[in-house]
């Protein structure tokens, strides 16, 4: 390979793979973000659910019971 062809193609090449690496890195990094996000959203609903909710659990008669 000619030095000249070699020297043209050198920056072309980092070029492309730094953008690669950009766009890599934000795919990835909004992926992880917004899968951390929907998790943590979804286990603060739940905590509040069971906190907040009101519902009692009713009491249950056993028909099979030999003492009811």
């Amino acid at each position: 390979m000619p030095e000249r062809m070699r020297g043209a193609l050198l920056p072309l090449v980092l070029l492309w793979l730094a953008v690669h690496a950009v766009l890599l890195a934000a795919l990835l990094g909004a992926k992880f973000l917004l899968t951390k996000t929907a998790v943590l959203v979804l286990l603060l609903v739940g905590a509040a659910v069971f906190v907040f909710s009101r519902m009692r659990a009713s009491q249950r008669r056993l028909t099979h019971s030999p003492v009811a």
